[in-house]
Order: structure tokens, then sequence, then C-alpha cells
């Protein structure tokens, strides 16, 4: 009986030593707890991560994206599409391509978007510029047009017909190995092939050149203004589309998100801001038949 009271006692006095009667934590279960909330925090970080939406950008593409500025119409109107999503924005910077062609599908970060790296490739001219990727990427629909443009200064109007007339014997200045190059091969226009948009312009500006034939968005870059009043040929018209990866619920969200931004007349200010002068999707665009026809007088 004595010993079994002594045990008692002992036990007692062990509960005891903070006065509560009540034992203190042990390290065991201090350890369980620092492990649940671990697990809890690994089991959150991929949905915080899911709350970015990644868009890749060309560093140097004016007037749709600049890194330097963390600007461009690409650049500002993804970022108002991820605060409208509920997302964080997140530019994945890519390195502009050498300048050989002013569309061309090497110019796209397609590979990055495949892997993961990003989870949107903006401002994607159609279809044509999938190639062998087109079964796995989808396009939204169109959110702005772009075009090759007539740039000669003073000029308001001009019919893509009238152009060989108006140049008679001088040339039209095009860039090296893009659209505008074949299309004025086959119009029979006398050109004059430049490495950069920037020399194109300059071309005419300093009177090398009657006029010339230049995409849009790079003309926007150099904030010179094309023949305003001029209607492109199929041929030479583009509707510019965000590409996602095939099968990502994510491309519906963003089609509904870009298309409230255009009623609500968001895109329309961005496009103004940086230049943008087609924003109504054109009803027919560049295809291997529209390019075919590029003579003057075909369709």
């Amino acid at each position: 009986m004595k010993q079994g009271s002594t045990k008692v006692k002992a036990v007692a006095g062990r509960g005891a030593r903070d006065g509560s009667g009540k034992a203190p934590r042990a390290p065991a279960i201090r350890a369980s707890f620092r492990l649940a909330a671990l697990a809890v925090l690994l089991w959150a970080a991929p949905s915080l991560q899911a709350a970015e939406l990644r868009v890749c950008l060309l560093e140097d593409d004016l007037p749709r994206a600049h890194r330097a500025e963390a600007s461009g119409f690409d650049h500002d109107l993804f970022q108002a599409a991820a605060e409208r999503m509920g997302r964080t924005f997140t530019p994945v910077w890519q390195p502009t391509a050498p300048p050989y062609s002013e569309i061309d599908d090497t110019d796209l970060p397609f590979d990055e978007l495949l892997d993961g790296d990003c989870d949107i490739v903006p401002s994607v001219p159609g279809q044509l510029a999938l190639g062998r990727l087109a079964t796995a990427v989808d396009l939204s629909p169109p959110y702005y047009a772009a075009a090759f443009e007539i740039y000669l200064p003073g000029r308001e109007d001009l019919d893509w017909s009238d152009l060989p007339g108006l140049v008679g014997e001088r040339k039209v200045a095009v860039r090296l190995q893009s659209l505008a190059h074949f299309a004025a091969e086959a119009a029979g226009l006398d050109w004059t092939s430049q490495p950069t948009a920037a020399e194109v312009a300059s071309a005419v500006d300093s009177g090398r050149a009657a006029a010339a034939l230049i995409f849009g968005p790079a003309l926007a870059s150099l904030e010179k203004q094309p023949v305003r009043a001029f209607d492109p040929p199929p041929g030479l018209r583009f509707n510019e589309h965000a590409a996602v990866r095939a099968g990502d619920p994510l491309g519906d969200e963003l089609s509904r998100v870009l298309g409230e931004l255009k009623r609500e007349g968001v895109l329309g200010r961005l496009g103004e801001r940086y230049g943008i002068i087609r924003l109504e999707p054109f009803p027919t665009v560049s295809s291997p038949e529209t390019i075919r026809a590029l003579g003057i007088g075909g369709p």
C-alpha cells in the first residue's frame, strides 16, 4: 500500500510542475502540428502558382510589348485581362528573333507555350502561323487585326490597284523576305529591300522610294501613319489571336474576358495609345489562295 501511494504521488508530481495539474504538451505533439502545417502549405502551393497568368512576350516588339519599359499593347491588355480574371500577370520575356520577316512563325514562342513556361502567346496571326502545331494549340477569337499598309506621307486614300500607276518607275520599299516583298513582286512593282522596318520607312522619307509596303504594327512602332483610307487585299490581311495549349480551359475564360474588355472600350483605348489602327477583325484573311492573288487585278 505504501509503495502504491508513493507511485501515485510521483506520477502526480510530474503532471503538476506548472501548477495546472495538466501535463505539458509533448515534443512529439508539437512536431506533428509542424508537419501538418507544412503539409497544408505544400498542398496550397500549386494553387498559388495557378493564380498566375503567364504571358510569353518578345522583349523588343513594340507596339505590342517592350521589356525595358514594361509596356505595349499586348503587355497592357493581358495585364488588364489577368486583373479581370483574378490572376497575377507574369510576363515571360523571350528574345526577339532576327528581323528576317514581319510575319514569321519562328518569331512566336510556341515551344515555351507547349513546354509549360507560359500559358498564353498573344498576337498569333491565324492558323497559317501554327503550321505543324495546329492540333497542339487552340486560338482565341481574333481580338484585333493587322495588315501590310502603304506608307506614303501626304496621301489620305489609295486603292491597291492604283499603286503601280502612282509610283510609276520609282521604287517601293519593302523588308527583305517578307510578304510585302512577295506582294511587290506579284504586283509588278519595282522594289528596294531593306533589313529593318525603320530603314523601309527611311527610304520613303529620304526620297529613295516613292512608297513603302510595311506591316502595320511595325509602322506604329516608328510612330508613323499609313495611308488611312486603304483597304488591303485579303492576301495582306491578318486577324490576331491569343494561343493557349490545346484543351486548356483557360482558353474559354480568356476569350470571354477579352470580349468584355473590347465591349468596355479597354481594347480601343489601348489601340489608340499604341497605334493599333485595325481593331475589327477582317472578314477574309491571308491564305495560300489570297497570297497567290496578290497580283494587281486579283481579288
